[in-house]
């Protein structure tokens, strides 16, 4: 099978690790790959641009990672299989945003979703096509560095937070119970919270009315080398909400060496055992965060024991498992196709290549 891989463009490290890994095992089970990355630029233009150099032709699939309409369209206008990598629940997006998300979606031939709740939440927008999950990998842990976690984790003072995120409405209420859980805590705690959005202003008025813009730094979104060094400098993640596809961050901040503390909701469970690689609560319950937040300050051992699991965690969603995933997506994909084709019965054509 020949694939024309096209990478997702908002990557971590800027290398499409999930491009990169199939293409360096395509041959071992007897593929052909080649990478195109797709400009940016107005959908009808960079189609017709893709269109006129060929784009797919010589490829039996096209998989984009991430939804990328210009690709979509040009690998349909080349009558080409499409496979779509799909990482993002959308969740309060307006219903605009999911009629775009479910049109591109109902154009590809298989959808590759890295949880249960995700493949959930798509089935849900009415797509049909096959669904094939295909786990989340990553391979940057640098909490191997265990003597400086270790002198992090056991620090007597000071517990500094993080939570990434967009701002918005729908996830307000979120924002603004991990508020009130942290402003109830007796600890020396501080949150930076990265990440832009509509609602951000009206969370930074809540900071001040309840007195907190000593202990609460806002930021904007960061590169992801950045965002990794505050997890890495961080006591713990946290994320409210929980609503995330796959919440990645999460991950990240595992193989920083940094706890998470998350909703019970979404992924999460698919991943995170309460109490074994990261704590849990109910989602909405700010007393439930707050007992979270002193539960992990105060128990002895816990932070370590966390850490020591969570890096677990990361090594085990192996490239090796999450590549052997999507390429029997792949072929299980095309081996259908193929079966459906109607016997042609009529004879040999002469003057072969």
């Amino acid at each position: 099978m020949k694939l024309l891989l096209v990478p997702d463009p908002t990557s971590p490290h800027s290398e499409d690790a999930f491009c990169r890994e199939l293409s360096v095992r395509a041959a071992k089970r007897g593929h052909e790959t080649r990478i195109h990355t797709v400009p940016n630029g107005p959908l009808e233009a960079t189609v017709e641009q893709l269109s006129a150099t060929g784009f797919g032709l010589a490829s039996d699939l096209v998989f984009v990672n991430s939804l990328q309409p210009a690709a979509i369209a040009a690998a349909g206008a080349a009558g080409r299989k499409i496979a779509v990598r799909f990482i993002d629940s959308f969740s309060g997006a307006s219903a605009e945003a999911v009629a775009e998300v479910q049109s591109l979606l109902s154009k590809a031939d298989l959808v590759m979703v890295p949880s249960r709740y995700l493949e959930q939440v798509v089935r849900g927008w009415g797509v049909t096509a096959p669904i094939a999950q295909v786990p989340y990998a990553y391979d940057q842990i640098r909490a191997q560095e265990i003597t400086l976690v270790t002198m992090r984790a056991s620090r007597p003072t000071g517990f500094p937070l993080v939570a990434v995120g967009l701002i918005s409405e729908d996830r307000l209420p979120c924002y603004d119970f991990l508020l009130a859980a942290l402003a109830r805590l007796r600890l020396d705690w501080h949150l930076t919270l990265i990440g832009g959005g509509p609602a951000r202003p009206a969370l930074q008025a809540r900071v001040d009315q309840i007195s907190l813009a000593d202990r609460v730094v806002f930021s904007d979104p960061l590169p992801h080398e950045k965002v990794m060094e505050y997890l890495r400098a961080a006591k713990a993640y946290v994320d409210p909400c929980g609503l995330e596809g796959f919440p990645m961050l999460a991950l990240y901040a595992q193989s920083e060496g940094c706890p998470v503390i998350a909703a019970r909701r979404g992924a999460y469970e698919e991943f995170i055992v309460d109490g074994e690689n990261g704590l849990l609560f109910p989602p909405g319950d700010s007393t439930a965060l707050s007992e979270a937040v002193v539960t992990l300050a105060s128990v002895p051992g816990l932070s370590l024991k966390l850490i020591a699991a969570g890096i677990k965690t990361v090594e085990e969603r192996s490239w090796d498992l999450t590549v052997d995933k999507a390429f029997a997506a792949f072929e299980n994909l095309m081996s259908d196709d193929t079966a459906s084709r109607p016997f042609d019965h009529s004879p040999p054509r002469g003057g072969g290549e």
